[in-house]
């Protein structure tokens, strides 16, 4: 169950604490005070994406804490999930909104993304907010509804069947590859063999593209790079009487008398001497240099016709020659596959009509479960409209097995069309649903709904947010009962402006909005018995003081034993 929401700097409300009855809590106040906001709140904890704009003005962000406690159902049927969040039966939901943009989400303490606070908050939070009542409407919802109604056996159900599915869509692509006709069969071949032996014959080499171009540059300055160094071996070599290695020796020699009686000089003659070799030893390197600086006949040519071709398989088959080799690869492997492809199409073939006839008797299956619980969700549904003023009214949840030429036919939760229909008035058809229903006959049909729905859920707390729009009068009483026998085994929360609901519940918050130090702001304040005869009086006439209100509110209030 929810045990407390606090709630700062969202919207008009500064700060609140929020702690919910066991039972029917009723939310209510005057029009435009923000009963609504509460709702916002902890749809915020739900991961719905965070609108910035709630962020109260002068704050830098808006802050939603709920606390959680968790039943032996609610742990046991999400076992797994919770033990990963919580070693003990209390959960903590956090949202900080950002007036920058953005949010933070925590469980426990613990940053969560989005996605994660949605998975775990679908198993604590039934949020029923008024657009709801177009939802309904819409086909899909319809059959989630029922789907919801039948829970586990047709989840087991379902996910057999998606993956049945799954194998359908990849063994119909293998067909389509697999069953081309003997000429274009023929046609592919040619051009996967044509294309194998023009790359297979070019015997492409990683990097080889890259290195060319190098030798390429290397060539195109060969003539220079040899004059060059050709100079420059004449300048240092010791074979010549000019040469630098020569000369240095030559004045090395010219140091012998000397250095007998200097020993300085002598010194220096053994540097000319080590000089002169390694200036010899380097005219030798450049000479080696020099010889390797020799060109193929007509390499240059050579050269680019090589990468003449490379670039025109680049064209072909891809920007580099690691894109062209796996290209090759790629086409051997598809070639294999045409030369055996008759022998895999008619394997194939045999393995999609096994699978088809598969989903055709799982389909049948998700049918026949569907239109069982079908009937005993319209009977349901018929009696809990009957109680809610609407005795005449029949519904009919309708199950319409498709068509193989019908949309939906591979659908991902089987081949049912669900449809929800009601006949307001004896002796009219059966219509759909969104054909005839009004606002207040919408609210009691999802209340009808929701009431046995309910029963499958395994929520802490389901939030209704104004279920009570478009009723009055004696349906007013019959909606505020069937809340208090849906609360009667599950915390409900309900935002409302009747008094029937108002009186009906067993914890009652009012909403006001004040104005205090220039700032408009919205309180949330709890109320006692008295509190909240008074306020179901306001909701009677207008006036909270009005006498014969009062009397009536606490005999309304009195029609209620609380829990």
């Amino acid at each position: 169950m929810l045990k407390k929401v606090e709630i700062k700097n969202f919207a008009l409300i500064e700060s609140a604490l929020f702690e919910p009855g066991e039972h029917l809590t009723v939310i209510s106040g005057e029009t435009g005070a923000g009963k609504s906001l509460l709702i916002d709140a902890l749809g915020s904890l739900t991961g719905k994406r965070a609108n910035r704009e709630v962020v109260r003005t002068g704050f830098d962000y808006a802050r939603v804490e709920a606390v959680f406690i968790l039943t032996p159902e609610l742990q046991k049927q999400n076992l797994t999930r919770f033990q990963e969040m919580t070693d003990d039966e209390q959960l903590i939901l956090s949202r900080e909104i950002y007036a920058d943009g953005g949010s933070q989400a925590r469980i426990n303490g613990r940053l969560v993304n989005n996605a994660l606070l949605r998975e775990v908050s679908e198993h604590l939070i039934g949020l029923h907010a008024q657009h709801e009542q177009q939802q309904i409407f819409d086909l899909k919802e319809q059959r989630n509804l029922l789907d919801n109604y039948i829970g586990d056996s047709i989840t087991d159900l379902l996910n057999q069947w998606q993956t049945l599915l799954k194998s359908r869509k990849i063994m119909a692509e293998q067909l389509r590859e697999y069953g081309l006709n003997p000429a274009e069969r023929a046609r592919q071949l040619e051009l996967l063999q044509y294309q194998i032996t023009e790359i297979t014959d070019a015997d492409l080499k990683i990097d080889e593209d890259r290195k060319l171009l190098e030798r390429n540059k290397i060539l195109a300055t060969l003539s220079r790079m040899k004059q060059d160094l050709g100079q420059a071996r004449n300048i240092l070599s010791a074979d010549s009487e000019h040469g630098a290695a020569s000369l240095i020796a030559q004045t090395a020699s010219m140091l012998d008398y000397s250095s007998h009686f200097h020993e300085k000089i002598g010194q220096y003659q053994e540097r000319l001497k080590q000089l002169a070799t390694e200036v010899s030893e380097l005219a030798i390197n450049l000479t080696d240099v020099y010889l390797e600086l020799e060109a193929e006949p007509n390499e240059i040519e050579t050269i680019n016709q090589r990468l003449d071709q490379i670039d025109k398989l680049k064209i072909k088959y891809g920007d580099t020659i690691e894109e062209i080799l796996q290209y090759l690869s790629d086409a051997e492997k598809r070639l294999n596959i045409l030369k055996k492809s008759e022998k895999l199409f008619a394997q194939c073939r045999a393995d999609l009509l096994i699978n088809e006839q598969k989903m055709s008797e799982l389909a049948e299956k998700i049918h026949r479960l569907r239109i069982e619980a079908g009937k005993e969700l319209s009977e349901k549904i018929s009696l809990a409209l009957a109680k809610l003023a609407m005795p005449n009214v029949k519904f009919s949840v309708e199950v319409k097995l498709l068509e193989k030429s019908e949309k939906g036919y591979y659908g991902l939760f089987g081949r049912d069309q669900v449809e929800f229909f009601i006949q307001p008035n004896i002796g009219e058809p059966l219509l759909p649903l969104n054909k005839i229903a009004s606002g207040g006959e919408v609210s009691r049909i999802l209340l009808a709904i929701k009431s046995i729905l309910g029963e499958n859920e395994d929520l802490a707390v389901l939030i209704f947010d104004e279920i009570d729009s478009g009723v009055s009068g004696n349906t007013a009483i019959s909606v505020a009962q069937m809340l208090r026998e849906i609360a009667a085994n599950k915390q409900v929360l309900c935002v409302s402006h009747m008094a029937q609901v108002a009186a009906a519940s067993d914890t009652h918050y009012l909403i006001e909005k004040s104005i205090r130090n220039q700032r408009t702001s919205t309180q949330l304040k709890k109320l006692d018995l008295s509190e909240k005869i008074s306020e179901v009086a306001r909701l009677l006439s207008g006036n909270p003081d009005d006498q014969s209100a009062v009397n009536l509110a606490q005999e309304m209030v009195r029609q209620y034993k609380q829990r």
